[in-house]
């Protein structure tokens, strides 16, 4: 492969050059049509990396953004087709473009390569769509990880950005790198510190793990974080009136496309996500400029079809790119139970900022009680994990509301004291249908409303792990009990006093 770090083809002719030399090369010996196309994607990546902003520059990202375009999007997402005949349209004009060049018709050859031009702008457009979705997705991310682990994390980021491909591994190396490394460390300190509780409930002993131990002992950060170019221009898109304004029309153009095998009602969050990448690029901008303007002349038609095309090809990449992401990230999630993967990616949604700090301490929510199953895994049918969880906010946030008209009398009903946490409140309602049953009988006002919704939404959570041990059901596979529960508890590093004759199996009658 050619050093990506290579100048770009300046000219259109060069770049139209240097992609059928590729092509050619390839006619030649008779490579593969997935080899031909695989080889002529990278070359015409390569060379329109002049004009894709915010472009990969290395190999293992190049080779990344090929894969999840032409490969790993098959089957997921209907816009996989519509990059794959946008690529197709490509070579076949390309190849008409070669042999009017080959026999030196300048006229002809001028003529296609206006045509060849216009489908290698769209087809360029799908890749800035999905370089801009990926590189926010990643950005993101990486932020989370900083605010959680701090900035000594920083040398682990940038060696799996640097050394993984952007697919299922890449996010394993986040979970085993920070989570899990994190996890274990937080469960030795948990049994050193005896943050642990025993208890008894009828014929249940049950262990309780408090997870706010396991957060306590992150080295997070809360120094601002410098914006990247594209989490800045996705802010712009998404909150700015201009922005809004840009996103409305790529929205409006991508509902009107053509595009089977993509339900948009069913993926509208998917949908507005790729709307806003969109915007971010100036043709959204220009398209919608020019259907303010109107048509007045055929030109002005066809520029408004060609910035058409170009708007529709953004947001296809990025909702493509979006797809595939978000089926990676589920496989690497594969040793959690389906439940909980589930939850993961529901929390998870488009990769939103303000929500990965949640993805973060959910997926060590779960590895953590994945760490108990696995201890007690000798005796899976007479132990389960169980979990509590409760919504937080800060105390702060809700003294606020008293301006708003939430007296003493309606935060009772709302909110109890954290025991563990003084400067936090739980949410007493346990589920949304009984949050707006409360809203309700209560009489909350619109304006208080929404801000206790927003308080709902963005709550963390206080999360509890306990580990139920069935006494009836451990005492018919031990004939010494207590031994029996001392050999349990010692798998989980608890040592209760008094122990003394190992648990002996009964044998089968």
């Amino acid at each position: 492969m050619e050093d990506a770090a290579q100048s770009a083809p300046e000219s259109r002719d060069e770049r139209f050059a240097a992609c059928l030399s590729r092509l050619e090369e390839l006619k030649a010996i008779k490579a593969r049509r997935e080899v031909l196309e695989e080889r002529v994607f990278l070359e015409f990546l390569r060379s329109n990396r002049g004009r894709i902003n915010e472009f990969p520059l290395l190999e293992t990202e190049q080779q990344s953004l090929m894969d999840m375009l032409l490969r790993r999007a098959e089957g997921l997402h209907g816009g996989h087709e519509h990059v794959k005949d946008r690529f197709s349209a490509y070579l076949l004009e390309l190849n008409h473009y070669g042999k009017a060049k080959a026999v030196g018709d300048a006229g002809e050859q001028e003529k296609l390569a206006r045509r060849l031009e216009r489908v290698e702008t769209v087809l360029a457009k799908c890749l800035q769509g999905a370089v801009y979705a990926s590189s926010l997705i990643k950005d993101h991310f990486s932020d989370a990880v900083i605010r959680h682990f701090g900035e000594d994390s920083l040398a682990k980021i940038e060696e799996i950005t640097s050394t993984l491909v952007f697919d299922e591994h890449y996010w394993k190396a986040y979970i085993e790198r920070f989570i899990k490394e994190e996890v274990r460390g937080a469960y030795d300190v948990i049994l050193a510190d005896r943050r642990y509780r025993l208890s008894r409930d009828g014929q249940l002993l049950i262990v309780a793990f408090p997870f706010d131990a396991v957060l306590e002992k992150l080295q997070g950060t809360t120094k601002a974080i410098s914006k990247t170019r594209v989490q800045t221009a996705f802010e712009e898109a998404s909150s700015a009136p201009e922005g809004r304004a840009v996103t409305e029309a790529a929205l409006a153009a991508l509902n009107r496309a053509d595009i089977p095998g993509w339900d948009r009602r069913a993926d509208r969050d998917e949908v507005l996500f790729a709307a806003q990448v969109a915007a971010m690029d100036a043709a959204a901008a220009d398209y919608r400029a020019a259907m303010a303007e109107g048509i007045s002349t055929p030109e002005a038609e066809a520029r408004l079809e060609a910035l058409y095309e170009q708007t529709v090809a953004l947001c296809v990449g990025a909702a493509v790119s979006l797809r595939v992401v978000r089926e990676d990230f589920s496989r690497a999630l594969r040793d959690f139970a389906p439940k909980e993967r589930a939850y993961i990616l529901q929390v998870a949604g488009s990769f939103d900022a303000a929500r990965l700090g949640l993805v973060l301490e959910n997926i060590m929510e779960f590895d953590f009680a994945s760490l108990l199953r696995e201890k007690g895994e000798a005796d899976a049918g007479r132990i389960q994990v169980r979990a509590a969880r409760a919504r937080r906010v800060s105390r702060e946030a809700v003294d606020a509301l008293a301006e708003t008209g939430l007296g003493k009398v309606r935060r009772k009903q709302f909110f109890d004291d954290d025991a563990d946490r003084p400067d936090s409140l739980l949410l007493r309602p346990k589920n949304p249908g009984e949050f707006q049953e409360r809203l309700k009988l209560f009489q909350i006002e619109p304006e208080l409303a929404r801000s206790l919704v927003a308080l709902w939404e963005n709550a963390s959570f206080k999360v509890e792990l306990f580990v139920c041990i069935n006494l009836t059901a451990l005492g018919k596979v031990a004939t010494n009990l207590p031994a029996r529960v001392t050999e349990v508890l010692g798998r989980y590093g608890i040592a209760p006093p008094g122990a003394q004759e190992p648990a002996r199996t009964k044998n089968p009658t």
